[in-house]
């Protein structure tokens, strides 16, 4: 886990750099030495501890997506744990399975946002013509939605703040730290003690929210464990426009449930790595 985590490091602090730097003067100096920090081995805790003294809590900084089918889109990153965003191979099997099936006119219903990466992905798929939900949570993390949405200038972008669940109501939601790897947070029903990272979230159901509102073409969600939770307020959107579906898998209790469920509907589905490894991903169809 340490090796895992110093190697990530590494990566984050040396995307970091390279914004900086190529911020900064053309200075040939800067550009080698960064071309030595970024390449060389067993540096990742230093890179780190430098990125961590460089950039104070919270500072974001703007850069393009360098990479792939989101190529060009701008983001609003911290420099210090996010810039993998920013390579352009962030979950790279989504990008592709969203790439396949979204067409201009499309609609994507985005469950677990975060801070819009995937939706920015999805507009510039389904176009002007199309339209994107962006349902997230975190006030925070919507915030950072719209920003992205305005920078990009996406109108078919429509941010949903609010958790996704079997009905709706008001939930309590433990928000995640910023050192977490997806800076996702997670949905809870059991009592627990008020503190700085558990909020009061407003929750939707699908079938509520999709009777004033087109139905889906593709739903992606990653909710960290509540996927059966959000199946469970769905049954009308599968019924009726059988979306294909992505969804995140956390555990072993929520891969059965999810594929129970996907079954019991004529849905068909496929992993998208035999990696036996949570989380996984799963692409379904109605058959």
């Amino acid at each position: 886990m340490r090796r895992d985590w110093d190697e990530r490091a590494r990566k984050n602090a040396g995307m970091a750099l390279k914004v900086l730097f190529q911020g900064l003067a053309r200075w040939r100096w800067i550009r080698r030495l960064y071309a030595a920090l970024s390449g060389a081995p067993m540096v990742g805790s230093h890179l780190r501890r430098l990125a961590l003294r460089m950039f104070p809590p919270r500072a974001l900084v703007w850069t393009h997506i360098s990479s792939g089918p989101g190529k060009g889109l701008w983001v609003h990153l911290d420099p210090r744990f996010e810039m993998d965003y920013a390579k352009g191979n962030y979950e790279a099997s989504i990008q592709r399975a969203l790439s396949s099936h979204l067409r201009p006119g499309s609609v994507f219903y985005d469950v677990g946002a975060h801070i819009g990466i995937l939706s920015l992905l999805a507009a510039r798929l389904v176009g002007p013509a199309g339209s994107v939900f962006s349902f997230e949570a975190d006030p925070a993390n919507a915030e950072r939605i719209e920003e992205h949405v305005r920078r990009n200038e996406f109108r078919q972008i429509h941010i949903v703040p609010r958790a996704v669940w079997r009905t709706a109501g008001r939930l309590r939601f433990e928000r995640a730290s910023a050192q977490s790897s997806r800076n996702q947070g997670v949905i809870t029903t059991e009592p627990a003690a008020s503190t700085a990272n558990t909020i009061e979230v407003k929750a939707i159901a699908l079938d509520d929210f999709s009777r004033g509102h087109l139905p889906p073409t593709l739903i992606k969600i990653d909710v960290e464990g509540a996927e059966a939770d959000v199946l469970g307020g769905s049954e009308e959107v599968f019924a009726s426009a059988r979306p294909v579906l992505i969804c995140e898998i956390h555990h072993e209790r929520a891969a059965e449930e999810v594929t129970q469920w996907l079954r019991e509907r004529g849905y068909t589905f496929e992993w998208f790595t035999d990696i036996l490894r949570f989380p996984r991903h799963l692409l379904a169809r109605h058959a």
